[in-house]
């Protein structure tokens, strides 16, 4: 065996084999100095790269920040930390390959090089005295020289090569940069309803709303969301070029713009309506009021109403109209041919209704109006009427006009309960009538109406359907080969459909038969039909079914159902 140092390589030969080899290093007093792996490990270097040798009984005992520290200091500029750990990891106990050979710093180079660093920005001069001292500064050693003095993060690269290579010397450039922090967005308030900022209303005493010069408005429904946050972000850190964290600035909290009768989540995130009512802003902040107040006619100028709340209206409604509302609609004036709805209270009008057959006015709870002409009623609760109904469509709960000098007119009546009336009928008009009706009666005789359409029109669906399958049934006796899977699946769709529509049909008509079965059964009624003043000719009664023709002139009855025959009492 021979050993020989060639080009700071110590290597062991025998018989002319190269069985290994080691990289010198030799320091400024030009001692040499080992590989500085081999304090932990064994080490060979060979042609094609750096290998190390771990057994499994060693691999924990070698700490790997050790071991980056020991070529911090060694000056090794080209070492993989990670490769190496791996290496150590699997302690196979063969010589393993790591890298290429180790590239040591020369740290007679410090005295060239001059580095400018804080933490956004890194600059370097290069001294050209260097060339003269014999000194060779390549890209490897600048890179690593600015790593040892703290550069860890946005190296120019590009920079670092053209000083290099154009020899731009004695001269300061920016070579490394840090990544900035991306700040915080701000908390945002998106809303959730259409509003216009520039209406405010005008607020009454009473806390409701005057919109006399105010021609749009937004109403909410109680627990209706009206805006949510967006919430903050805290942003991102930047990176300084000595590998530091940079701080962002976080974004700017707001809080929900929470007035009157409006409530925020326990995470302060949504905003909802507390109550139904009218929607304004004022300085930045919603707030709700509950009753709106129109101190004039409705017309053109204010438009059609549709509102959460309860509406009171100081003038009339003028014909084409609409008034929707969840609550309570008040109107003090006169209604003309116009549609007033109260999905959940009731209507109150002061005077009357001027219908010409195009108005209705419908309320779940009940009506209360002064007269009315040519209108048709609709309330699941009572209506009264102070002075006269003519030629008027109601299906009422009860009906109430028996007020002094008040009369029904023309048109029917019909109530669940009773009807309480001082006139009915007059010399002139032909036909008047008054009905008692069964609600429930009523509802499942409509219900057998819907079902026997419903069984017409699957019965006629069905037809084209039995063509269809007589006609494959026909085409099938004719055949002599075997049928395709393809006309099977065919036939086998049109049976499914015929057998689909047979179930439904057989599934109606067994309702049908059992809503007529209900039908036949005995029904109790307790309403009646009162009338305290004139009764006249032309009036017809009809109490659940039966009915009673008036045929002359009669002063005060009462029509009450007995054993299924009209009881009339004088």
């Amino acid at each position: 065996m021979s050993i020989s140092v060639l080009n700071n390589h110590l290597k062991w030969e025998n018989n002319g084999t190269i069985i290994g080899i080691n990289y010198l290093h030799f320091n400024e007093s030009a001692h040499i100095v080992k590989n500085p792996l081999e304090q932990y490990c064994a080490v060979e270097d060979r042609p094609d790269g750096l290998y190390i040798k771990v057994p499994r009984e060693q691999k924990d005992a070698i700490h790997p920040d050790w071991v980056q520290r020991s070529l911090d200091d060694a000056g090794v500029m080209n070492f993989d930390l990670e490769r190496f750990t791996d290496v150590v990891h699997r302690g196979r106990g063969l010589f393993e390959k790591i890298g290429p050979h180790f590239l040591y710093f020369d740290p007679d180079l410090e005295l060239y090089i001059q580095a400018f660093i804080n933490p956004h920005k890194a600059s370097c001069k290069i001294n050209s005295s260097f060339a003269y001292a014999g000194k060779k500064i390549d890209f490897a050693s600048l890179a690593y020289y600015l790593k040892r003095k703290g550069v860890k993060h946005g190296l120019k690269t590009e920079v670092l090569e053209d000083m290099l290579a154009n020899e731009r010397y004695d001269t300061v450039f920016d070579v490394a940069e840090s990544t900035p922090p991306a700040n915080g967005l701000d908390a945002k308030i998106e809303l959730k309803i259409s509003l216009n900022p520039d209406l405010k209303p005008q607020l009454r005493n009473d806390g409701g709303v005057d919109y006399r010069n105010i021609q749009s408005f937004t109403s909410v429904a109680k627990g209706q969301l009206l805006a949510v946050k967006i919430p903050l972000t805290k942003g991102k850190p930047g990176i300084a070029v000595t590998g530091e964290a940079i701080p962002p600035n976080s974004g700017m909290d707001v809080a929900l713009p929470g007035g009157r009768n409006t409530d925020a989540d326990e995470n302060g995130m949504k905003l909802t309506a507390a109550k139904s009512g009218i929607i304004y802003q004022e300085n930045g902040v919603l707030h709700i009021v509950e009753v709106l107040h129109i101190n004039s006619n409705i017309d053109f100028s204010v438009g059609n109403v549709k509102y959460s709340g309860d509406v009171y209206i100081k003038g009339n409604v003028l014909p084409g109209f609409t008034i929707e509302a969840d609550g309570l609609i008040h109107i003090q004036g006169e209604v003309e041919s116009a549609r007033i709805i109260s999905r959940n209270s009731t209507v109150v009008i002061e005077k009357g209704i001027h219908g010409k057959g195009e108005t209705t006015i419908s309320a779940k709870k009940g009506i209360q109006v002064a007269f009315a002409q040519n209108t048709t009623f609709i309330t699941e609760g009572p209506m009264f009427v102070r002075q006269y109904l003519l030629h008027c469509s109601c299906i009422c709960e009860n009906l109430e006009a028996n007020a002094h000098g008040a009369q029904i007119i023309g048109g029917e009546i019909r109530a669940e309960k009773y009807i309480l009336a001082r006139q009915v009928g007059n010399e002139t008009v032909s036909s008047t009538k008054l009905c008692l009706f069964d609600k429930k009666k009523s509802s499942l005789e409509e219900k057998v109406t819907e079902l026997g359409v419903l069984e017409k029109k699957l019965k006629s669906e069905l037809e084209p359907v039995e063509r269809q399958l007589r006609t494959k049934a026909a085409l099938l006796k004719k055949r002599t080969e075997e049928v395709s899977d393809r006309v099977k699946d065919e036939i086998k769709k049109w049976v499914d459909t015929y057998n689909g529509l047979n179930q439904k049909i057989s599934y109606v008509q067994q309702k049908i038969k059992e809503i007529r079965a209900a039908l036949s059964g005995t029904f109790e009624y307790s309403g009646y039909i009162e009338v305290s003043g004139k009764i006249f000719p032309g009036t017809e009664c009809d109490l659940y079914g039966v009915k009673f023709p008036v045929t002359k002139l009669m002063p005060a009855q009462k029509y009450s159902l007995v054993n299924n025959t009209i009881h009339c009492e004088g």
